[in-house]
């Protein structure tokens, strides 16, 4: 995981298109939640193809995904950073405008079998501390990079939970 994280590009160039979606999804028992997307290509140098963020929340959860997939699926198919807050305590405009940790990382890689980290409440992850800030901080780099701040102001209403 650390390896994967260390080789996203520090500064990463991005084609001219995206792609934005909304919509409303359906979760377990037939909740449904509300949620945004944003979709972008990397420069054909980069290792990376494509870079997804996610926004999804419902009466219970806000909760944020960032998802690169590799250009060469030898070394990367992809890599998923994802934040799980409760929607009580932090909105979707709030978790926009702010740098929440991450919670929760996933790698798969061609042919070999999927990683995955998630913090636990009640458990010593003392160890796995490193690996969470590096997380936390390439999600914080990439709302940055992504310019989402600005880029999904104008979505914040969409995103209100009645």
């Amino acid at each position: 995981m650390k390896s994967a994280l260390a080789r996203l590009p520090k500064a990463p160039a991005f084609v001219s298109d995206y792609e934005i979606s909304r919509g409303v999804s359906t979760v377990e028992e037939g909740k449904t939640a509300k949620y945004v997307r944003l979709r972008r290509e990397f420069k054909n140098d980069s290792p990376l193809q494509t870079i997804q963020y996610s926004l999804s929340s419902d009466a219970e959860n806000t909760i944020e995904t960032l998802v690169f997939r590799g250009r060469n699926v030898k070394d990367l198919l992809a890599l998923s950073i994802e934040d799980k807050l409760s929607t009580s305590v932090s909105k979707p405009s709030t978790v926009i405008q702010t740098d929440t940790p991450a919670s929760r990382l996933r790698v798969e890689r061609a042919g070999k079998t999927t990683l995955g980290l998630a913090r636990c409440e009640g458990v010593d992850q003392s160890l796995y501390e490193p690996i969470f800030a590096q997380a936390s901080a390439t999600l914080a780099d990439y709302r940055r990079f992504l310019r989402l701040r600005t880029m999904l102001a104008g979505l914040r209403r969409l995103l209100k939970v009645a």
